[in-house]
């Protein structure tokens, strides 16, 4: 009968609710999706218009800046070695030779100068004897006189600034330290253009001589920055050596300076990564494909690619007059948000230009001159356009009522008949547990009774036993009914606990005695343990003592081939804690957390034979809970399982 009401409620469901929905969804689809192709389309054509716009934006801002460096570059040819450009945006502006970037450093005429001023006549010589006595001989102090000669026919600064780095390398040497530092001193104090064949200023190599002495840290300072904020472009080799020095005068920083002195290594390291990508930019620079030629009289198939990490735009001017080919390279980001304020402003558009991975990139392709760049929109909830009319979104209300209503109605069908089929199937393995629980029991109580009726046995002894096996079955019947009828108690919300004052230790010692027969047919060993000097606790004595005996029983259950249990009791944190182990079969661990559950029994093969309602551990909870403490338990499969009741010690000395 119930299976035949089930069936009536889905077909009824079907044919009132299912079947007019589904067509009404049908139908409400396929406007949305005409709908929608529309306005793909409409989409589609505005998205290939704003990116022909900004692609003509782009070309003709990087061809305007492109033309005021190269200008600049032909009005000043001294230009090419600085860092002073017409934009904040430009990184970079370079020429090209014979296919070759030439990087700015590497156009700076001083390292030659420096080299030619080392060369001349006496001073060569005096130099060139003290290095041999120097490092050759072994003799610093001979050296130091060499030195001290050089520098008195020094014609130059340069040669001048030279000289006294060697003669104050040849004193530390020598152990003359104060001439060393005076030296090193003198030559920190000279001008940055004195740079040697590396285009490292000598003012950096005394510095670091000074650093290492650990003397005149503020002028060290004051040099790191003039060197960095030099317009020149620094080698490599020297701007390692400034980050060298920074790193060492953080080192050496105290809690008031460290912070300036951190921004200061962190502007030379930014200043590091541009050169290095410089130098991979001129590395890879033949297989970009940006040599125009002299050839070229225009700049009409420009290329800009995207290159490195942060990302900069590098392309090539054709050449004006005499000049070779110029390299501009812009910071993208920069440019990249000047686009796309300038789009938001003309129409609203929220646009974004990155550079592709792939040709496979998500976003439209800017053009044959920018390879690598795509432009990307946002969503058109973004943009704050509507993205539905009135009727689309009339549509959309409609579909997701009809939708709502039919998965509401779906699922309190579904819901209703699962819970029905729980419930069904919940009592039909409840009542033949406890019918199951009752038959044993009564059983024996039967037997034995009959047996003393007829005077079977006329052993005193023998009868004696009859009767207490009678008594503890008896026993056994009231726990099981006490349990049914608590579990109800409590599933009705009406179950009351009736909390005195009490002694923890009588009570597991009462269920110890009481489990004592069963324990002993069954040749258990109960090992128990129980902590002197607890106090009373304000508990319902029969409450906590049948959920010992819940315990109890459990552990008996499925202790397996392990005839061994302990209970103890004992005072942790201020909770009294009873707790009942068993060397049995265990539990897994994603099992532990539902066996409180009611009715819940663990599904394995071992357990379709042990008797049980599945209400034991439930209950527990519920006096512990009660009683305002918790129930835990530790299980180990095949090692065995120990449950533990927490129950609060009010007033008791920790």
């Amino acid at each position: 009968m119930a299976a035949n009401g089930h069936r009536r409620q889905v077909l009824l469901f079907l044919v009132a609710i299912i079947l007019p929905c589904v067509v009404l969804v049908v139908l409400g689809l396929r406007m949305v999706a005409q709908e929608r192709e529309l306005q793909d389309n409409r989409s589609a054509e505005e998205r290939r218009s704003l990116t022909n716009q900004l692609r003509r934006e782009l070309s003709a801002r990087l061809d305007r800046m492109a033309l005021q460096e190269a200008t600049a570059l032909i009005a000043d040819p001294a230009r090419s070695d600085r860092r002073e450009y017409q934009s904040p945006m430009v990184v970079l502006v370079t020429s090209v030779s014979d296919g070759r970037m030439v990087l700015p450093w590497e156009r700076d005429s001083r390292p030659a100068r420096f080299r030619r001023s080392l060369d001349r006549g006496e001073f060569a010589r005096l130099v060139g004897q003290g290095e041999r006595a120097e490092i050759g001989a072994a003799a610093p102090a001979e050296a130091i006189g060499f030195y001290s000669d050089a520098l008195a026919v020094a014609g130059d600064p340069r040669q001048d600034a030279y000289a006294q780095l060697l003669r104050g390398r040849a004193s530390l040497a020598a152990g003359r330290r104060d001439e060393a530092l005076r030296d090193y001193g003198a030559v920190r104090g000279s001008s940055l253009d004195i740079v040697d064949e590396h285009g490292v200023p000598l003012a950096l190599y005394a510095a670091t001589r000074l650093l290492d002495a650990g003397v005149e840290q503020d002028a060290i300072t004051g040099l790191v920055h003039n060197a960095l904020n030099d317009t020149r472009w620094l080698s490599p080799t020297a701007l390692y050596l400034l980050r060298d020095l920074a790193s060492g005068l953080l080192s050496a920083a105290d809690a008031t300076e460290e912070e300036s002195v951190r921004d200061l290594v962190a502007s030379i390291s930014e200043r590091l990564a541009v050169t290095e990508q410089a130098i991979a930019l001129e590395r890879d620079f033949p297989r970009l494909g940006l040599a125009i030629g002299r050839t070229e009289l225009h700049n009409a198939d420009a290329r800009w690619i995207a290159y490195g990490t942060p990302a900069w735009l590098v392309g090539t001017t054709a050449p004006l007059g005499e000049q070779d080919e110029i390299v501009v390279a812009l910071w993208a980001d920069s440019l990249f948000t000047v686009l796309r304020d300038a789009a938001r402003e003309s129409d609203g558009a929220r646009v974004d230009l990155a550079v592709a991975s792939s040709a496979a990139a998500d976003g439209e392709q800017l053009g044959a001159a920018f390879p690598n760049l795509v432009v990307r929109f946002a969503s058109q909830d973004e943009t704050g356009r509507p993205s539905w009319d009135l009727r689309r979104s009339f549509y959309l209300v409609v579909l997701l009522l009809v939708l709502s209503v039919t998965l509401f109605g779906a699922y309190f069908v579904s819901r209703d008949v699962r819970r029905e089929l729980r419930l069904a199937e919940l009592r039909s393995r409840f009542v033949s547990a406890v019918s199951h629980e009752l038959k044993t029991p009564l059983t024996a109580i039967r037997m034995f009774a009959e047996t003393l009726q007829l005077g079977r046995s006329s052993d005193p002894q023998m009868q004696a036993e009859y009767l207490e096996t009678i008594v503890n079955e008896s026993e056994r019947l009231t726990r099981l009914l006490n349990n049914v009828l608590d579990f109800s108690k409590i599933e009705r919300g009406k179950k009351e606990y009736r909390r005195t004052p009490s002694d923890l230790a009588d009570i597991v010692s009462a269920s110890a005695r009481a489990m004592q027969y069963p324990l002993e047919q069954q040749q258990f060993t109960l090992n128990i343990a129980l902590q002197d000097g607890l106090p009373p606790a304000n508990v319902d004595r029969d409450a906590i003592e049948q959920a010992i005996l819940n315990l109890l029983a459990n552990a008996m259950k499925y202790s397996g081939d392990g005839r061994v249990i302990d209970l103890a009791l004992r005072r942790t944190d201020g909770e009294a804690v009873i707790a009942v182990a068993d060397r049995g079969v265990g539990i897994d661990p994603e099992q532990q957390s539902k066996i409180f559950d009611q009715f819940y029994r663990v599904p394995t093969k071992d357990n379709e034979g042990i008797p049980g309602t599945g209400l034991g551990l439930t209950l527990v909870r519920h006096i512990a809970e009660g009683h305002g403490g918790h129930v835990t338990v530790k299980s180990t499969p095949g090692e065995g399982s120990t449950f533990a009741i927490h129950l609060p010690l009010e007033g008791a000395a920790l």
